[in-house]
């Protein structure tokens, strides 16, 4: 396949996030456990919420045609022909790179928008482009823990071997801070874009570099401390827990195993907060836990509501709440009040509850209101499920496009979201690639009909 342009159609029907999934339909083919299918959700609510900003006008979304895939630009115009391999409809994501993903069964492959060639040969167990270091993390491996991985550059050309691991969860999804967290022969250290090692694997445990600093700790220790970028420590190790520093110089840790609550520090390791009043949350599963919009959402183990407090410890928003999340950029919070919750962990569901958003003074942004799900705002919307359907709310919390939708929509992006309906055949399976697929603009109507 060297060509995958074809000629330009009109759209179709009315006239119209981890990165999304990027190892989950790997992970649930290879191990169809529970575990792995939450991992495979928490890369998509990871990149869900980093790519909840609008969209340049370059972004292709894929669509299905007969069962072969395309993709189209925001108009709904098809710019690359429905001639590639049908994906399961959650791997489908929004090519926001120079690089098309192309899939052979479990292997993947890349293709360049602007040579219009393969740049790297479908083989490939996943593939994640880099942007920011304009590197393509390439991995190798007959299943996700064995997986070695290693990067290329935007012309296919071998920079770093595939001949590493990476954490399942602290450090290494991609670049951080212009530093790749590795893993050698059971150790942890970091490499910079060109393959160099910076820092000598050596850690038995190491996060990502955040603001400056990276939490690490050593083979046989049970302290973390945290390092500067060449390695040096910048305060010692002596937390049993250790969390990434915010963009003010703040982190959570815990001083002791027995501690149940966290601490606060500053970037010399200066003890702000001994014991905040309630213990911190991390906001899905496996996340880390920190501060963001200077507060951190905390749980009431006794009533078992939600709060947060901010860096001086203090309970600014009082518990109260259901369920909550951690505020986005935008310093807004999803939160609920009473209804029952129904299942554990990323599937729990809380049912009968009453929604809205919240400010990060606490305040409600609209009427509370009762919906079976809720998602985040993107581009002024948020999807929203009223018995059974998925329709989308504003930011004044009044219905803007009517429920309709059995399957979660995508987030909006550049002005239009992927809205997916599956057969009355597949409708009692919780995933399934026989869905039909299409796109809709801010004022809900069709830019793509649904197809499939």
């Amino acid at each position: 396949m060297t060509n995958l342009r074809g000629v330009v159609y009109p759209a179709a029907g009315i006239g119209r996030v981890f990165r999304a999934v990027i190892f989950a339909y790997q992970i649930m083919i290879m191990k169809k456990t529970a575990a792995f299918l939450i991992l495979g959700v928490l890369l998509m609510v990871q990149a869900n919420r980093a790519h909840a900003q609008t969209a340049p006008t370059d972004y292709l979304y894929p669509v299905l045609v007969k069962g072969k895939l395309g993709y189209i630009d925001n108009k709904g115009v098809l710019q690359i022909k429905a001639s590639l391999n049908k994906q399961a409809a959650y791997e489908l994501e929004n090519v926001k790179t120079p690089f098309i993903i192309v899939k052979n069964g479990t292997e993947s492959g890349l293709y360049s928008r602007k040579t219009q060639k393969m740049v790297v040969e479908t083989k490939y167990r996943n593939i994640l482009v880099d942007e920011a270091v304009k590197r393509i993390k390439i991995g190798l491996g007959g299943g996700f823990f064995n997986t070695s991985y290693g990067y290329v550059d935007y012309d296919g050309k071998e920079v770093i071997p595939v001949a590493y691991k990476t954490q399942l969860l602290t450090g290494g999804y991609r670049f951080k801070e212009g530093l790749w967290c590795f893993e050698k022969e059971g150790r942890q250290g970091y490499m910079d874009p060109n393959g160099n090692v910076v820092i000598a694997p050596q850690f038995e445990s190491a996060s990502d570099f955040t603001n400056g600093m990276a939490f690490v700790r050593k083979p046989g220790e049970t302290l973390y401390g945290y390092i500067d970028p060449k390695g040096n420590y910048l305060i010692k190790p002596q937390f049993y827990d250790a969390g990434a520093f915010d963009e003010n110089g703040f982190a959570l840790v815990r001083l002791n195993k027995t501690d149940a609550r966290h601490s606060v520090i500053d970037k010399k390791g200066k003890l702000i907060v001994r014991a905040i009043p309630h213990p911190a949350q991390e906001d899905g599963f496996g996340g880390n836990i920190h501060f963001t919009k200077g507060l951190a959402l905390v749980l009431d183990t006794t009533s078992k509501k939600y709060g947060y407090v901010d860096q001086s410890g203090k309970l600014t928003i009082a518990v109260q709440f259901s369920s909550a999340e951690e505020f986005d950029k935008e310093g807004r919070a999803l939160v609920s009040m009473g209804g029952l919750m129904d299942g554990e962990g990323l599937f729990g569901k809380m049912l009968g509850a009453k929604w809205t958003f919240i400010d990060t003074k606490g305040t409600p942004l609209m009427p509370y209101f009762r919906a079976d799900e809720v998602s985040r705002f993107s581009e002024g919307l948020a999807a929203v499920k009223f018995n059974g359907l998925w329709g989308f709310i504003n930011l004044r919390g009044e219905v803007a496009i009517e429920p309709q939708w059995t399957e979660r929509p995508s987030l909006f992006e550049g002005g239009i979201a992927r809205v997916m309906m599956k057969s009355d055949a597949e409708s009692d399976k919780a995933y399934s690639s026989d869905v039909a697929v299409g796109y809709i603009n801010q004022q809900g109507r069709y830019v793509w009909s649904m197809q499939k």
